[in-house]
């Protein structure tokens, strides 16, 4: 059983994040995946302030961008199975494995999204955290959607071209789902528009 304080992993904010990702040394063609992130209050334990997040990665659906998300319900096996999604919470210096088989995404408003999930978060084996084990967490939140960013091999692969990067991609999402696509720091990004 966790030993945790009142008030521990209260969530304080979540996003969507997006990225059209490409590996040609892997042979794996541009794709849109998605990530969540999920803050949390900071919470004392140890004598220590904790800031844990939470991140859930590799999130590949039947998707032209994240609109197609909305009322959709996604499940995916455990990890690390082909097709499971790569979640962990970041706390102790560690990313501490959080499974996540099913998310239901609801509707879309001001440029958020509603999603229902469950985790079940393992501290023994990366933090090595007996007294607090594994702790279940469920979320019902409205994710901020971030700005589509462009896989740096995919920017590089076209010269750095707005032009060439929007063709290249014009079969991988929906274009007209996007606002311009902008130069920003560390590369491109679609606005979400």
């Amino acid at each position: 059983m966790s030993d945790l304080p009142e008030g521990a992993f209260q969530p304080a904010g979540g996003k969507l994040g997006q990225l059209i990702y490409e590996n040609p040394g892997e042979g794996v063609e541009p794709h849109l995946q998605f990530f969540i992130e999920v803050s949390f209050q900071p919470f004392e334990l140890d004598d220590e302030v904790m800031n844990p997040l939470l991140r859930i990665n590799q999130i590949v659906v039947p998707a032209k961008s994240w609109k197609d998300l909305e009322n959709s319900e996604y499940e995916f096996p455990y990890s690390p199975k082909p097709g499971s999604v790569d979640g962990a919470v970041m706390l102790f210096g560690e990313q501490n494995p959080a499974d996540v088989t099913k998310l239901k995404f609801g509707g879309c408003e001001d440029g958020k999204i509603a999603v229902q999930f469950a985790t079940e978060v393992d501290f023994e084996i990366e933090a090595d955290r007996d007294d607090l084990e594994q702790i279940g967490m469920e979320f019902d939140l409205s994710l901020e959607v971030q700005p589509l960013r462009v896989s740096t091999s995919l920017e590089k692969r076209c010269d750095g071209d707005a032009d060439e990067i929007r063709n290249a991609v014009s079969e991988v999402i929906d274009l007209e789902a996007y606002g311009s696509l902008e130069k920003v720091a560390g590369g491109f990004a679609f606005v979400v528009g």
